[in-house]
């Protein structure tokens, strides 16, 4: 039994602009499984936010290899027991879980669906994400979109109003305004929120920053749109309070670490009262085909990462009229 990474370069079709940074590639890891029952991969997709870098994520995957005997992992509670050794960043904790939960599953001779007691995986439509762009670049992006039922829009506090007015002007989807922490008053975001009347807007996700809990609570009172949370919860959550917050959760397998976690997340959203999204950080077919495992769970899907990409070399999600097929 062999564990290793692969670091793979992936340009990217536009410059990826956040309110917090821009990119025009990314440098994520394939995780290879070598096994006498066949050859598995993952995926790890770094995410700065969450202070991991390609430096990292090998760092600690050479250390926790070294600290553990591969051949002892033969099912998920040793597994689980042999993650918990180490602090893993969570997409290199989720990069190595999902790899031998395949493995697990392969043993088992079940899908991985099966395996994990998931609902069978769906035919699904995705929304597609629109990064922050120059206002007069904005009907020329949307013009091959037409396809999509929603478009996630990245906004800032500068030029977030700016852009949505421009965008009502071409297209008539359902807009799901992702803010990626980008305002730190209420006060500024009500007047933002103000400019919406409108427009098609299905979900407002994560306007402030997580530490920002009574600001959150406070604009779920006042706003007429769905509040989702994505940097607002990670491994954990505590439902009691990000109820409170907002009326969804963003599940995203590399920020959440596990497909274990993943599952019970989204069972304690429901559970009380919430709506849930799968979504994604930029990846490849080999991560969002772990994420397409949950499309019979969640009420939104955002596995469009992969449509980022140039020439994405592994095909094993495609979209079709936007909807995604696991192939």
């Amino acid at each position: 039994m062999k564990l290793s990474l692969e670091k793979i370069h992936l340009d990217l079709k536009v410059n990826w602009k956040l309110s917090r940074n821009q990119t025009t590639f990314k440098e994520n890891f394939i995780v290879h499984l070598h096994t006498i029952a066949g050859d598995f991969r993952s995926e790890i997709a770094p995410n700065i936010r969450y202070g991991e870098t390609v430096e990292s994520i090998q760092n600690q995957f050479n250390e926790w290899v070294e600290i553990t005997e591969l051949p002892t992992l033969s099912n998920v509670s040793v597994l689980e027991s042999a993650l918990g050794k180490m602090e893993l960043h969570h997409s290199l904790r989720f990069g190595i879980e999902s790899v031998y939960i395949q493995y697990f599953a392969k043993k088992s001779v079940q899908s991985i669906s099966d395996f994990l007691g998931l609902p069978p995986v769906k035919k699904v439509p995705t929304s597609f994400s629109m990064p922050i762009i120059p206002v007069g670049e904005i009907a020329d992006y949307l013009k091959p979109l037409a396809r999509f039922e929603s478009l996630k829009i990245k906004v800032n506090a500068e030029t977030g109003a700016e852009m949505l007015a421009e965008i009502k002007k071409h297209t008539e989807a359902k807009l799901r305004v992702d803010a990626n922490e980008g305002w730190t008053s209420l006060e500024e975001f009500l007047k933002f929120q103000s400019g919406l009347q409108g427009m098609n807007i299905e979900l407002i996700e994560q306007p402030f920053p997580s530490s920002m809990a009574a600001e959150y609570k406070e604009l779920k009172k006042q706003t007429p749109y769905k509040l989702l949370a994505d940097e607002s919860i990670e491994d954990v959550g505590d439902f009691s309070e990000l109820s409170k917050q907002f009326h969804a959760v963003n599940i995203k397998l590399m920020k959440t670490g596990s497909l274990i976690k993943a599952k019970k997340l989204l069972e304690d959203a429901k559970k009380n009262g919430m709506e849930s999204m799968m979504g994604c950080m930029i990846e490849t077919t080999i991560g969002i085909s772990y994420g397409m495992l949950f499309s019979g769970m969640v009420d939104y899907v955002d596995l469009d990462g992969f449509l980022l990409i140039k020439d994405e070399p592994f095909r094993l999600v495609t979209e079709t009229e936007g909807y995604l097929n696991l192939n």
